[in-house]
Parts: structure tokens; C-alpha cells; sequence
């Protein structure tokens, strides 16, 4: 368990055979469901199914917000089965690529969503989130990303709403 801090943005859609040539960088299919809440905590619990070439991993975490940058997470490695019996907890699922590649001192994480969510709120544009080791801390982008505006604090195009969004 410890303190995630980190910084997120809607940018214009990269050319996507350029990131994933990067040097270092890992494509991974990702299969996000959103589990029933816990009462009385306000805990966000998922479950992920992550595919990278052959490899299958299952992933559980739970997060609570300290600050709009920052939550406590718990995050560890489960079986096929564990993942099976949290599956049937499901209230929302979305589907995404992840693209993460090493920057500086960093990993960006560009997300790309495969539909259109909310009408096309999406349609050519990506989600970028950077890893901090604090709130304070300055950050550097690649040149080659487009910032369209910054969504760190605002819940705006987080995974949880875009998953409801989803028919």
C-alpha cells in the first residue's frame, strides 16, 4: 500500500506507430471493471485483465482519495480465479491500450480507448497521466504531445465515469 500522486491530460491522439517504437516503451490491452462500492469508505475497488503479447496478468486495486492528485492505493497481483469471483462484483467495464514508455526520470502512460464514449468526446484525443513523487513536483511532457488541457483534480474523463458511459 502506498500514495499515488499523479498528474493527467487530454491530448490530441500521437501518432501511435511512433510511441510504441520508442525505446523501452510497453503496449498492453487493458480490461478495467469497476466493483461494487465498499459502504461508508468512498474506496474506488477494480479489477484488471492486462494482455501484453502472450501474457495474461489479473490485477486487483482499491484507491481513496487524500487530495485531488493524490490516493491511497492498494494494488497486487491475483489468480485467473480471484479475478472470476471479483468479476461477478462488476457495476462498469471499459476497455483501453496503454502505451508506457520511460521519459526522463518518468513513465508516461498515454491511454486510447477503442469506441467512441460519450458521443465523440474521444475521437482523436488520448489520456496522459505521469506518476509523481510528490504534489509540488514540476513536470516535463515529450515535445511531440498536444496538450489540450489538464484534468488532474476535475474526475473528468476518469476511467470510472467513462466506464459508465459505455453501452
Amino acid at each position: 500500500m502506498g500514495i499515488e500522486t499523479e498528474r493527467k491530460f487530454l491530448i490530441e491522439l500521437p501518432d501511435l506507430g511512433f510511441v510504441s517504437s520508442m525505446e523501452g516503451c510497453r503496449v498492453r490491452e487493458i480490461v478495467q471493471t469497476y466493483l461494487k462500492d465498499e459502504r461508508g469508505t468512498g474506496a474506488e475497488r477494480r479489477v484488471r485483465k492486462i494482455t501484453e503479447g502472450e501474457n495474461i496478468t489479473y490485477v486487483f486495486t482499491r484507491k481513496e482519495h487524500v487530495t485531488k492528485m493524490s490516493r491511497i492505493e492498494d494494488e497486487r497481483e491475483i489468480s485467473p480465479d480471484e479475478y472470476t469471483r471479483l468479476y461477478t462484483e462488476a457495476k462498469s467495464e471499459l476497455k483501453k491500450t496503454r502505451y508506457a514508455f520511460p521519459f526522463g526520470e518518468r513513465i508516461v502512460e498515454i491511454d486510447v480507448y477503442p469506441y467512441e464514449i460519450g458521443g465523440d468526446a474521444m475521437n482523436g484525443k488520448a489520456v496522459l497521466e505521469v506518476e509523481l513523487e510528490s504534489e509540488d513536483e514540476a513536470i516535463d511532457l515529450p515535445e511531440f504531445v498536444k496538450v489540450i488541457r489538464e484534468l488532474t483534480g476535475t474526475g473528468e474523463f476518469s476511467n470510472k465515469k467513462l466506464a459508465k458511459k459505455i453501452k
